[in-house]
């Protein structure tokens, strides 16, 4: 495992830790709401709100498409449901940057303070990946991104009030839009970037992924 740390200028945050859950996805290649998949007796909405609780994210909102899917979200996340906020879809399945501007817009975040995004498809993400792009969020940066052999943008650690006003639905992928921006890739190998996509990415041993993902 590696991830560099950049020193010099670095921001000074509160006590705060917040997290946009971005799990309103349609899943098409999947074939099934990826939210809902278990993995060791796990729902993949549960992995993801237990791993952004246990490493120290109070503030926790998460975006669903829809009445239904926040329903059944709810219910796979067990007790941890009640620690979070859900919020909808203005129109289902609308966009993922729709999605993450309404959700920077919501009164349950601080717009001062950094919003770290996350979706719900990666189950072995590391957590100490959280620090690491906190720690290089400098004075003189807006977005932080993971990189191992690309870029990882739907893992990134942003500025609400800086994105908020650039991010655009019209103005291309949201991976376009930071390169715009005031942004900073960290080389962060073995924090088990990878996502699942399709149903043969459920039988991958996790030792194995990087193989599997990038040969």
């Amino acid at each position: 495992m590696r991830c560099f740390i950049r020193s010099g200028g670095l921001t000074s945050f509160g006590e705060i830790m917040q997290a946009l859950v971005l799990a309103g996805g349609r899943s098409s290649r999947m074939g099934r709401d990826k939210s809902l998949i278990q993995m060791d007796g796990k729902s993949l909405i549960r992995i993801t709100l237990e791993r952004l609780i246990d490493s120290g994210h109070s503030a926790i909102l998460v975006m669903a498409s829809d009445e239904v899917q926040e329903s059944r979200q709810k219910s796979s996340a067990g007790e941890l449901a009640h620690r979070v906020v859900w919020r909808r879809d203005n129109v289902p399945h609308s966009g993922m940057i729709e999605a993450l501007l309404k959700g920077m817009s919501d009164e349950t975040l601080d717009p001062n303070e950094p919003l770290q995004i996350s979706p719900v498809d990666s189950p072995w993400l590391r957590k100490e990946l959280y620090q690491s792009l906190r720690m290089n969020l400098a004075n003189d940066v807006d977005v932080v991104v993971p990189r191992d052999e690309i870029i990882h943008p739907l893992h990134a650690l942003l500025r609400v009030d800086a994105i908020s006003r650039e991010l655009s639905p019209m103005a291309g992928p949201l991976k376009q839009q930071i390169q715009r921006m005031r942004w900073r890739a960290v080389d962060c190998e073995g924090l088990g970037l990878g996502n699942l996509n399709h149903p043969g990415d459920l039988r991958i041993n996790p030792d194995s992924w990087r193989m599997h993902r990038w040969s």
